[in-house]
């Protein structure tokens, strides 16, 4: 199927006498795609509501969103990481407006959008994702036989990742009960020498970097109380706390053998998760690992599945054997996540460059309707300026 692609008002007319006849051509005939002048992406006119689904089998994961301007004109750009077929053969490619694949559609304020996807898996040249991941461990004494595992293979694998295309940091936050050690943003070099400090639940167990005194100092006003371990208050921690780049895709990967132990306090709750007003698409996705028996009790805000946050936040979860054994994080899902991410683009937005929030809609539904995923974020499209 060949495209003809308008790229500016001086073949608007004759664009939409050919637009009405598109209905009628077939696969094997041409497909005529109008475009918003000077940015190469398909025109609002163009796109179709998003579908209703009758039922989702899996997740939207959090987006990034950004401004840039290309030929003067404001265009948003939506980072997502990977979406996986439910029976876990494989990620999906993601195709736009005018593609005969077309399988995810944006809305914004209920106005249906024209957009182009990058598929990070193309690898293009010019075309790299910013990523900042973030470790956080639970380095109790319960976790002793995992933490050298744990660190062998947060080294290896970051490597692997920044080999990759992807422009990627790494921070580490370690927790026991009160938040007992971390690194702020870093390479992979650097966070290397940091886990190597140490052996076992000691490897996280220090602070570091430049900044280590000043972390060890607000790390205070993150604890539970006593030694209830509590992973969503070392994410909110880093949240709070690190040096998150502008536009980066914020990852958080979990590491974990006890259920969430909020201790009653409610902004460490996995439900605190669950609201866009407390965490926002753009403060990222969590990704749990679990090593221990599965618990399906919860005790609200005392004894909470960690895994509820990558559910709240569009991530994946493994449950791996209790000493870590048989397990790489090379092959959890978070890998192909980010090195099948996104990058979703769309414009005729200036009205909407407002500082007020506005409805974004997802629609991914697969061409054979074993992928189907739908989810609404609220977002604030700041203006940079030109």
């Amino acid at each position: 199927m060949k495209k003809h692609v308008f790229r500016n008002l001086a073949f608007a007319m004759i664009a939409v006498s050919a637009l009405s006849l598109t209905s009628c051509l077939s696969d094997d005939e041409e497909t005529i795609v109008l475009e918003t002048p000077n940015t190469g992406i398909p025109d609002d006119s163009q796109a179709s509501p998003n579908p209703q689904l009758p039922s989702t089998t899996t997740y939207v994961p959090n987006i990034q969103t950004t401004i840039e301007y290309i030929n003067g004109i404001p265009v948003i750009s939506i980072d997502m990481t990977g979406v996986k077929n439910p029976d876990g053969t494989e990620w999906l490619r993601l195709y736009g407006t005018g593609d005969k694949n077309q399988n995810i559609w944006v809305e914004v304020d209920d106005i249906p959008k024209g957009i182009d996807v990058y598929n990070n898996a193309d690898k293009e040249a010019g075309k790299i994702v910013k990523t900042d991941i973030v470790f956080t461990v639970d380095n109790s004494g319960s976790m002793d036989d995992e933490a050298d595992a744990i660190a062998r293979d947060i080294i290896s694998w970051s490597q692997l990742l920044v080999n990759s295309n992807l422009d990627a940091r790494f921070g580490v936050v370690g927790y026991e009960g009160p938040i007992t050690g971390a690194i702020n943003l870093t390479s992979v070099n650097n966070l290397s020498d940091y886990l190597n400090e140490g052996t076992g639940t000691s490897r996280t167990y220090h602070f570091g970097g430049a900044d280590a005194s000043t972390l060890q100092s607000l790390a205070y006003n993150y604890t539970s109380g006593g030694w209830y371990e509590c992973g969503a208050a070392a994410i909110r921690f880093a949240n709070d706390n690190f040096s998150f780049r502008p536009g980066a895709n914020r990852i958080y990967v979990n590491f974990t053998d006890e259920p969430n132990q909020p201790n009653g306090k409610s902004g460490f709750s996995v439900q605190f998760f669950e609201d866009q007003e407390n965490w926002p698409a753009a403060y990222g996705t969590v990704h749990t690992v679990y090593s221990d028996s599965r618990f399906n009790n919860n005790r609200w805000n005392y004894e909470e599945q960690p895994w509820l946050i990558s559910e709240y936040t569009g991530g994946t979860t493994i449950f791996a054997p209790y000493d870590f054994s048989g397990v790489t994080l090379e092959g959890l899902p978070v890998t192909g996540a980010m090195e099948n991410s996104y990058i979703i683009r769309f414009t005729n937005i200036a009205d909407k460059l407002d500082g007020k929030q506005h409805k974004v809609h997802i629609t991914i539904r697969s061409k054979d309707g074993t992928v189907c995923a739908d989810k609404i974020f609220y977002v604030t499209f700041l203006n940079s300026g030109k």
